[in-house]
């Protein structure tokens, strides 16, 4: 049998390496191994760790094996959150701050919203000029008429934000408006907010739920948002709105998210907490009430007057345009004038068409509806209009007849009253085939009058007549013929009188031969040249009566009429000695 001593002599010849082998070939662990296993039992820490991560792959699989369910685990975790509210219920209340938060503050909006649209309801029916410019002040800003109804009630400026640890009462961070000064001594705010926080807490036998919000301090006020390990407190000049707590609230729950930790193992360093500037700075509100504005009359008087003068303005432009249409209608119900288009040139409307030049003047017209040549202009191609009143105003201009003659259309014929001499009368026979729509001139209605002016008028043109003959021959040429014609026409204007008068005009019809040769047997035959002369004039109905031959020596070679010619001598003979 081997003694205890004689183990230890055996053992103590193998050396550490062999040992591990001898270890791990009898309880299955080497010398890392057992280092490891003695950790666990000797630190709870390690072992706690260490059941940590295996712990929820074993419950995990008892949950998939069956061997546990979901309501075996309930039980075992609201024991374990009552032991620990029992315990310490701050500390639950901040692990569940920053996430419980944002979902009260939410149903508080949905409550506020409720309330301001019942608000809005009840002042809907609120009626004045203030309320007028707030519902337009809501309509451009985009908010509710309620809203701005609260706004306009609270009228404040934040002036300094202070971050400030909760249990120490250090000052954290704070941040000033950038218009105002600083406040002397940060640190000793902070102090004195913990010192009157405690004292309110301790003198008043306030209960731990209940915190300090307000502080009120002459004409500033100090607004406190209290967090699990930290609290923000504002200096408000004047009365600050509902947006400043939420805003506050908004800051003191990021900060406590972002730096729970921090301020949970604060040591007195804050240079950590300079990072939470931003959120402090939006705690920076303000609101200034709008100082009142004198009217703006002259703006207002300005713009009725430019109102005003638009108004003038359109109405000459409608005014206008109806005058200009109305001339436009009056143009072509005008006599002659025919409009077709129209266009605006150099600041004028110019008319187009067509005009007769016996029409009326379309710039009378225009000078009718209060237009003038800087206003209108026109270009209008010339046509004959067959108009009975253009026609008629055609007809005097060209036939131009006396005073008392009277001239009418009916149909395409001319009719002429009144009277006028022969010699006017033969005119417009001869001119009234130049006048366009005129195919006919009736004189019947017309009084022809002979004066003795006429008459001297056609006498000398009758001597202006003379025909010259072959020898021995009476014939007329046809051009010869054409002439004896317009003699015949002026005898018989001559001739067209009453013989109650006391003399009468009597055609001398002269025969002129020369002295040469048989002087007698020449003037025979003149005289019988004469004669038959007479007697082609008989044949044209003139009065054998007033005819008598006659004839002449050609004693100058310069004489007016040739040799072997006939001419004409007008004498006034009583009708007696006819």
């Amino acid at each position: 049998m081997i003694s205890k001593g004689d183990n230890k002599g055996i053992f103590s010849g193998l050396s550490d390496i062999k040992m591990n082998e001898l270890r791990k070939m009898i309880i299955g662990l080497d010398n890392e191994d057992m280092k490891r296993l003695a950790l666990f039992v000797n630190d709870p820490e390690a072992f706690s760790a260490e059941i940590s991560e295996l712990l929820p792959n074993s419950i995990n699989l008892m949950l998939e094996s069956g061997k546990i369910s979901y309501s075996d685990l309930v039980p075992v975790f609201e024991s374990i959150l009552q032991d620990s509210i029992k315990k310490d219920p701050h500390s639950l209340a901040n692990i569940l701050f920053p996430i419980m938060m944002p979902a009260i503050r939410k149903a508080v909006a949905e409550d506020l919203k409720k309330m301001v649209d019942s608000l809005n309801t009840t002042l809907e029916h609120g009626f004045s000029p203030k309320r007028i410019g707030w519902r337009l002040q809501a309509l451009s800003s985009g908010r509710t008429y309620a809203e701005i109804v609260l706004s306009h009630a609270y009228i404040f400026r934040v002036r300094q934000v202070f971050l400030i640890h909760k249990k120490s009462g250090l000052l954290l961070n704070d941040v000033v408006e950038t218009s105002q000064s600083v406040t002397k001594d940060a640190d000793m705010v902070s102090s004195m907010l913990s010192a009157i926080k405690d004292f309110v807490q301790d003198s008043f036998d306030v209960e731990g739920s209940s915190e300090l919000n307000t502080i009120n301090v002459g004409q500033f006020n100090i607004w406190i948002e209290q967090g699990p390990e930290a609290i923000i407190a504002t200096i408000v000049d004047g009365d600050a709105s509902a947006e400043l707590r939420e805003q506050m609230k908004d800051a003191i729950e990021k900060i406590h998210l972002k730096y729970s930790l921090e301020l949970r193992k604060f040591d007195g360093d804050t240079d950590i907490f300079t990072k939470t500037e931003p959120y402090l700075e939006k705690c920076l509100l303000s609101e200034q009430k709008e100082t009142k504005k004198r009217k703006p009359v002259t703006i207002i008087v300005l713009f009725i007057l430019a109102l005003l003068g638009l108004g003038y303005l359109s109405y000459l432009s409608v005014n206008k345009h109806l005058r200009m249409s109305d001339m436009e209608d009056a143009l072509n119900s005008e006599a002659g004038i025919l409009i077709t288009e129209d266009e605006s040139s150099d600041g004028k409307t110019v008319f187009m068409g067509l005009q007769d030049p016996f029409s009326v003047n379309p710039y009378i017209i225009a000078e009718q509806f209060g237009f003038d040549t800087s206003d209108v202009h026109f270009k209008l191609k010339s046509y004959i209009s067959l108009d009975i009143s253009l026609v008629l105003k055609r007809a005097y201009a060209v036939l131009n007849p006396p005073q008392k003659v009277k001239l009418r259309m009916e149909g395409q014929t001319l009719f002429v009253s009144g009277e006028a001499d022969v010699e006017w009368v033969n005119m417009a026979k001869l001119r009234y085939y130049s006048i366009q729509g005129v195919n006919n001139l009736n004189v019947q209605e017309l009084k022809i009058l002979t004066n003795k002016t006429f008459i001297e008028k056609r006498m000398l043109s009758i001597e202006d007549y003379y025909f010259e003959f072959k020898y021995l021959k009476v014939e007329l040429t046809d051009e010869q013929k054409i002439k004896f014609a317009n003699l015949i026409d002026e005898v018989n204007e001559v001739l067209d009188f009453n013989f109650s008068q006391d003399s009468v005009p009597v055609i001398v019809v002269i025969a002129h031969t020369s002295y040469e040769g048989n002087a007698e047997a020449n003037k025979k035959v003149a005289f019988e040249r004469a004669q038959e002369f007479i007697n082609l004039m008989i044949n044209a109905d003139i009065p054998m009566e007033v005819l008598v031959p006659k004839t002449d020596y050609v004693e100058d070679i310069n004489y007016k009429y040739p040799v072997r010619s006939v001419s004409f001598k007008v004498i006034y003979s009583k009708p007696e000695d006819l």
